[in-house]
């Protein structure tokens, strides 16, 4: 090759470089099933198709998880909305470590959460006196657990029992292993595992609240003014993940099993039904806003201190999904 051509076709590559790179964005998520658009996105390349690379990372429990989007060490999360809400009206476990910027653009799952008991439990009435497991004393699922076990059996929050805070679903889980809690909610498919080892599922929360908008991306309003593009790119990825799991079983059954540790193909199948049953995920990644009025209804009742929420927008962005589904 003469040094001339080998010149030229160094240029050329240099040249066209950028155009092949990925910008990354960095994503927090919980552990669990609900990740799966995300699994399916990378998978099947539609974050690379609109020019953006996850980086993903699992937290430990919801407050690490904001410590670390508001100090800028990700730009995105995937959390339980009912956070959002805590912490813009002032009702979290912690400060807001800056600004009421947070919002969520894009639906991730419903409430697809059981709330768990230990063996010994038998009815909601051995709950009365001891200790339960949540995340996060004042926001996430925590409150969709106060809210169960008062109108299903009639136990008010820190009168009738007790909550500590721990973190995720394994935390929530080795609580109740450790007997430090009766009971918790927690999400799929550790559920499924939790029978397993012996644990009682005593209530569905689909079922028990109804709609309900559980997880969803979030992101701050001005990290999202500053990028506006991977915020549209993201958005049409989500949607063609979901969308791709509703009409490909198979494959996202294989998905599922390859960034799920230990998990059978018989659990894997039943866990898809319950993705894509009502209460599972969000239909082309989109927020429910009826289930967004029941986190805010449960929150006026457990949110301290009492206030009113809303309205809906105070909380969701729905322009991204606007934009992207009529191609701008």
């Amino acid at each position: 090759m003469s040094r001339k051509l080998a010149f030229t076709l160094s240029a050329l590559v240099l040249t066209a470089a950028p155009a092949w790179a990925l910008n990354d964005i960095r994503l927090m998520s919980f552990g669990g099933a609900s990740n799966l658009p995300i699994w399916v996105a990378q998978e099947k390349g539609f974050f690379a198709k609109e020019g953006v690379n996850i980086v993903f990372s699992t937290t430990q429990g919801s407050v690490p998880q904001i410590k670390a989007l508001y100090e800028g060490k990700i730009d995105m999360i995937s959390t339980a909305f009912d956070n959002i809400v805590a912490y813009t009206e002032g009702q979290s476990d912690i400060p807001l470590p800056g600004p009421a910027d947070m919002f969520a653009f894009v639906g991730v799952a419903g409430g697809m959460n059981t709330l768990m008991v230990r063996p010994e439990i038998k009815g909601y009435a051995d709950i009365k006196g001891k200790t339960v497991a949540v995340d996060a004393l004042k926001s996430g699922y925590g409150i969709v657990l106060y809210q169960i076990l008062q109108t299903r059996g009639g136990l008010t929050f820190d009168k009738d029992y007790k909550a500590i805070s721990v973190g995720n679903t394994d935390q929530r889980l080795a609580a109740m292993r450790d007997n430090k809690a009766v009971a918790a909610i927690v999400g799929a498919p550790q559920d499924v595992d939790a029978i397993k080892e012996g644990f009682k599922a005593l209530a569905d929360a689909p079922a028990e609240i109804g709609a309900y908008q559980g997880s969803a991306l979030v992101t701050r309003r001005p990290w999202a003014a500053a990028h506006d593009a991977d915020m549209l790119a993201v958005t049409r990825a989500m949607a063609a993940g979901q969308d791709f799991i509703f009409a490909n079983k198979a494959e996202s059954i294989a998905i599922l099993l390859k960034n799920s540790k230990g998990m059978s193909e018989a659990d894997a199948g039943v866990l898809y039904d319950r993705l894509i049953a009502a209460g599972g995920l969000s239909p082309h990644a989109l927020v429910d806003i009826k289930g967004v009025e029941t986190v805010l209804k449960i929150r006026e009742t457990y949110g301290e201190p009492l206030k009113k929420m809303g309205p809906p927008t105070k909380y969701v962005d729905t322009s991204y999904q606007e934009r992207a589904k009529a191609g701008k």
